[in-house]
């Protein structure tokens, strides 16, 4: 789940006059993950999500669904020697989660347009499927780092600007922080890792509908989210 826990939100503008607003949405993703981006995945995500304007803040919260497909690609260990063992037998693995976000947002309103300056977000995602049994069955001496949890909580930091720019449309730009709250130990070496990526989206609305391109690129993971929100209604 690093990497796609987080997808793109859309909240009505405070001169929108929209208190509240419901959401449905969807995205694909492709992506590389492990050591040298060596393995690739690709998956979807769909979710249902309010979103609220309360004087000079802005909230959001909501459920998703995320499945997808993970090829483990490499034949060779990370010290580029031929790898034998079964365990990194190359093939692909089934993953799904379910979970929530939640977040809030400082806006700074301007003309035609508003700087939510500092988010904070919450996720938490329950992993399910194959490639958390794949996993769980890697020796810790075969791996330097191995998340054998069930479940992804992460923590972020973001700012967004957007704006009008005629017709009704709206166009935006926003940059995020995400780091996962669990610690990896390494068992070869004792060290510890953090795993992060930074998001950063670009999205353009019209009316009820919201399309935006996502990339997300940290800790041994690039993805990019290609994805939809729509608005049912307040």
């Amino acid at each position: 789940m690093h990497s796609n826990n987080s997808s793109y939100k859309t909240i009505p503008m405070h001169s929108d006059s929209i208190g509240s607003a419901t959401y449905i949405g969807g995205n694909f993703f492709p992506g590389f993950a492990n050591h040298r981006l060596r393995d690739t995945y690709f998956g979807g995500n769909a979710s249902l999500f309010r979103s609220h304007n309360f004087g000079n803040f802005q909230g959001y919260y909501g459920l998703n669904a995320t499945v997808g497909q993970y090829r483990v690609n490499y034949n060779k260990d990370i010290d580029g020697d031929l790898q034998t063992s079964p365990y990194f037998k190359q093939g692909d693995h089934f993953f799904g989660a379910v979970g929530g976000t939640g977040g809030i947002n400082v806006v700074s309103p301007f003309r035609k347009g508003e700087w939510r300056v500092l988010g904070a977000e919450l996720s938490y995602q329950q992993e399910f499927g194959d490639y958390y049994k794949f996993r769980n069955k890697l020796p810790d001496s075969a791996v330097r780092y191995v998340d054998k949890r069930d479940h992804y909580f992460t923590w972020g930091l973001n700012t967004e600007i957007l704006g009008d720019v005629g017709k009704s449309w709206l166009l935006g730009y926003k940059a995020a922080y995400i780091m996962n709250l669990h610690t990896l130990r390494s068992y070869q070496s004792g060290n510890r890792l953090h795993p992060a990526y930074f998001s950063q989206t670009i999205h353009l609305s019209h009316l009820n509908t919201t399309g935006y391109v996502q990339m997300n690129a940290g800790t041994r993971v690039l993805s990019l989210h290609f994805g939809v929100n729509y608005r049912l209604g307040r």
